[in-house]
């Protein structure tokens, strides 16, 4: 296993030609294993795990994963992982997840905006289902789970290989990709869905959240690279999702739209 570290400033545009010397990358087929895993995982975890096995099974293939880098040769720095840099970590994370709280604020606000947070998946949901969506299945079994695997584990078997830009851009579409289910699920039950009519307007929706699912993976990489630590992305990924159910779970229990 290298013990090259990755340099504290890859997040900086002008280094992300960088490509990381190492002389003993993870086997090929490990690499693939993985992407196939999470390839097949994704209808899995979208649409077949009742709502109690969401974060214990996350949980496990997560851990699986992790385990299966680490036996590969997979280092905890290219993962994002060393204990050393979690203070940083959390200092990126939080100024991120501040800067998306005031964002998702001053859309609800705005009526116009307003609306669109709005929900028929919160319809009848009390307080209780709200803070375990926003304290444990958000952050546990979507934000760790996913930046687990396409900024720690995916991303780290790309750095191996290929420059940052090059490896951010891939692990950015497969982060994309992975949303495409989620997001027929947001068109039937958002009321922006009943702006959609026919089977092109559905595929630009679709097509337009891969690529905006893909740009957030590029913030997210950059605040992995930024604080050299998988905990900021995590935190941001964190806010975005939880910060945005409880406006749109406010915006229908109190009927705000």
């Amino acid at each position: 296993m290298s013990d090259v570290l990755l340099p504290d400033d890859l997040w900086r545009p002008t280094r992300w030609g960088y490509t990381y010397p190492s002389p003993a990358a993870s086997k090929l087929w490990v690499v693939l294993a993985v992407l196939v895993l999470v390839i097949g995982y994704n209808p899995v975890g979208n649409e077949a795990l009742p709502a109690w096995a969401y974060v214990p099974v996350n949980l496990v293939v997560g851990a699986s994963l992790l385990a299966l880098a680490r036996w590969s040769g997979l280092s905890w720095d290219l993962m994002g992982l060393r204990a050393d840099r979690l203070p940083k970590g959390a200092k990126v994370g939080l100024a991120a997840a501040g800067v998306i709280a005031a964002v998702v604020a001053v859309g609800i606000l705005l009526a116009p905006v307003r609306e669109y947070f709005a929900d028929d998946r919160f319809m009848g949901e009390g307080w209780g289902e709200m803070l375990y969506q926003t304290l444990v299945r958000i952050p546990i079994g979507t934000a760790a789970f996913e930046e687990v695997l396409f900024r720690g584990v995916l991303l780290g078997f790309f750095l191996q290989r290929m420059a940052v830009w090059k490896a951010a851009t891939l692990s950015s579409v497969l982060f994309g990709l992975w949303h495409i289910l989620p997001t027929f699920d947001s068109i039937e039950t958002n009321p922006g869905g009943d702006l959609l009519e026919g089977g092109l307007a559905v595929t630009a929706a679709v097509v337009g959240s891969v690529l905006v699912t893909g740009m957030a993976g590029y913030a997210f990489t950059w605040l992995r690279l930024r604080a050299n630590s998988l905990l900021a992305p995590v935190l941001a990924h964190f806010a975005i999702n939880s910060v945005a159910y409880v406006a749109g779970w406010l915006v229908v229990r109190y009927g705000w739209a």
